[in-house]
């Protein structure tokens, strides 16, 4: 079935998607979406042997006016080239002081969505990573320590122009929503499939405003 938003689309309704579980208790997701999602993933396991994937929200602060360009684009771009220059900073860090590195090779997939109830735009996102680079978030419960939810933390307070301290809060990690991936234990590859598969729900995309093709990064570029 097309979808009435977007005829260029496919609606799909099934509960699972190439033998994985996928959420349509929201109503149906959107095809192809799925199929890059999925491509994404396996690329990234074609790339490395490993891989550390973490599934966060990103949104605007309640207290606080959207910005101008908060139903484009421009914010999560601003916010993955962040997080992109803060990880290969680290990563030539790393080089000069011991003369290798496991890069962290960034991969991601990311929908902007605008909340029924609240009316205000959001950011769904998986970001993939080299699983020998990173194997964890460290301590997110406190954003003041030192590791890799700090730096995303920083990179969205700089990407819609706030301090750290003042976007405390608005990047959130999904309740079970880190796995570490490999080519053995499929029960954690169907576990993060299915998480991720949120992302391809065709409700509360914003259809008609020239943001609503969410972006993938890993062999499969939209």
């Amino acid at each position: 079935m097309r979808n009435p938003h977007n005829p260029n689309q496919t609606l799909y309704y099934l509960p699972a998607y190439k033998g994985c579980p996928v959420q349509v208790s929201q109503g149906p997701l959107i095809l192809e979406y799925l199929v890059r999602l999925r491509r994404v993933l396996a690329d990234s396991l074609n790339a490395h042997r490993r891989l550390f994937v973490v599934r966060i929200d990103l949104r605007y602060s309640l207290s606080r006016p959207l910005p101008i360009d908060a139903l484009t684009n421009e914010p999560i771009q601003r916010f993955l080239a962040s997080l992109k220059a803060k990880l290969d900073h680290k990563d030539l860090s790393r080089r000069q002081d011991t003369g290798r590195v496991n890069e962290h090779d960034m991969r991601y997939a990311w929908a902007l969505e605008v909340g029924s109830r609240s009316a205000r735009p959001h950011y769904h996102v998986v970001l993939i990573f080299n699983g020998d680079a990173y194997r964890s978030l460290g301590d997110y419960s406190n954003p003041g320590a030192e590791g890799l939810y700090r730096r995303i933390l920083e990179a969205w307070a700089g990407a819609i122009g706030l301090s750290v301290e003042d976007a405390q809060g608005l990047v959130s990690v999904c309740s079970q929503g880190q796995w570490k991936l490999d080519h053995v234990d499929q029960s954690a590859y169907k576990d993060a499939f299915f998480a991720c598969s949120y992302l391809c729900k065709a409700a509360t995309k914003p259809f008609g405003r020239r943001v609503n093709r969410p972006g993938f990064r890993g062999g499969c570029l939209v």
